[in-house]
């Protein structure tokens, strides 16, 4: 007969079976709803939790990370789709404009589309500037740039600064640089690569001739409170394979009709300089391996705001070789045969042989603006010294008076 503590007798006719304790590893038991929790037998740990699934975690964390990434993306894609590109392309043009009409010679921008370059750049093309023309009756000079980039830098933003690079292609070449605002100084920097000096019209507007070679080098400029006239720095320029006229040939206008000559080879020119206070000094002007000799030194360029406006007081003399004035006719009658003792042509014009020093060079002082450069003979009175021109040979086609084209 069982006493009151002693264990529940098993169903007749059954096996015994006897309760095992669990282990760690063992699933957790299934709980019939409605009943109350399991306890651990007394002495044993508690079963381990189950480990969160990765969904839940990423429905916990995802609106932390997913909101702003979309909002980039957003941002991306639809910014430049939306920019007013077009607002902004007339604002700039009617700004230079604007500026431009105070200048001796004004100049006028064109552009024909501004759009997005990646996110913080624009993309210009059909960019013209056009000037007036040097004379009176003669079309307006105009450069063309086939395409400009500029992308601004978003962490000098956040510094409060303005970190522009630009990349300009033009002339068959390339001019890449930088411009750097801190508020208290400006920076430029310009580095030109492969310009075809034969593609910017005006050139030839300004020196009278097609001038056809490839310009390299560099260009810093430091202009404290952003003004011209206190900056500092220096030009490094090398003009390669470079020729007086086109392609083929040196177009010159006489008093007895229109000569054509060979193009005349200058070679290699070189400009240095170095600014300070706002003046830049030219320390050397010169060239090697041509048929003409061209130096000078002590130039001096007095600096403005806008750069058509600065102005020049470099003297500079050239001869022309003994080797170019024989290859014919026409340039022993213009420039004289060697060692002959007729007046050459070019020196019938009474300022042009006023210009001739007696080592046989040409001696010229050019003042004016970089815009209306004014050669003069050097010692010579105010007035254009080449029958009215601007150009070291007469831009005026008038009689006795010469013109190079």
């Amino acid at each position: 007969m069982a006493g009151p503590n002693d264990p529940p007798a098993p169903p007749s006719g059954g096996p015994v079976r006897v309760a095992r304790a669990p282990v760690p590893g063992d699933p957790p038991a299934k709980v019939p709803s409605g009943s109350p929790p399991a306890v651990a037998p007394v002495g044993m740990a508690p079963a381990a939790k189950v480990p969160t699934p990765w969904k839940d975690r990423l429905r916990k964390w995802a609106p932390y990370f997913g909101y702003p990434v979309f909002y980039v993306l957003c941002l991306l894609v639809f910014f430049p789709l939306t920019f007013p590109y077009d607002v902004v392309k007339d604002k700039i043009v009617a700004s230079y404009n604007q500026q431009q009409r105070t200048a001796s010679s004004p100049q006028q921008l064109e552009i024909d589309e501004l759009d997005s370059s990646f996110f913080t750049g624009v993309k210009a093309k059909g960019i013209r500037l056009v000037s007036p023309p040097p004379e009176v009756g003669n079309p307006p000079t105009v450069v063309r740039i086939d395409e400009a980039r500029a992308r601004i830098s978003l962490l000098s933003l956040l510094a409060g600064n303005r970190d522009v690079s630009f990349t300009v292609l033009a002339f068959d070449g390339t001019i890449k640089g930088n411009f750097e605002d801190t508020g208290k100084q400006r920076t430029i920097e310009i580095n030109f690569d492969g310009v075809d000096l034969a593609r910017v019209d005006a050139i030839a507007a300004q020196v009278g001739f097609p001038l056809d070679g490839k310009l390299y080098g560099d260009v810093k400029l430091v202009l404290p409170e952003g003004k011209a006239s206190k900056g500092s720095g220096a030009i490094n320029l090398e003009i390669r394979d470079l020729y007086a006229g086109n392609q083929k040939e040196l177009t010159v206008k006489t008093p007895l009709g229109p000569f054509t000559l060979p193009r005349l080879k200058i070679g290699t020119m070189s400009i240095i300089g170095e600014a300070k206070d706002g003046v830049l000094k030219l320390t050397n002007i010169a060239n090697a391996g041509g048929e003409v000799e061209v130096s000078s030194a002590d130039g001096r360029i007095q600096m403005r705001e806008l750069a058509t406006e600065a102005h020049l007081d470099v003297p500079i003399k050239f001869k022309i070789g003994d080797g170019y004035r024989s290859k014919n006719e026409k340039t022993k009658m213009l420039f004289g045969t060697p060692g002959g003792k007729d007046t050459p042509m070019l020196e019938m014009d009474p300022k042009i042989k006023r210009s001739k020093t007696a080592d046989g060079f040409y001696s010229l002082r050019i003042g004016g603006t970089l815009a209306k450069p004014d050669p003069q003979p050097s010692g010579g009175s105010g007035a254009s010294p080449f029958g009215g021109g601007a150009t070291p040979f007469g831009a005026s086609t008038g009689t006795g008076s010469f013109n190079f084209k």
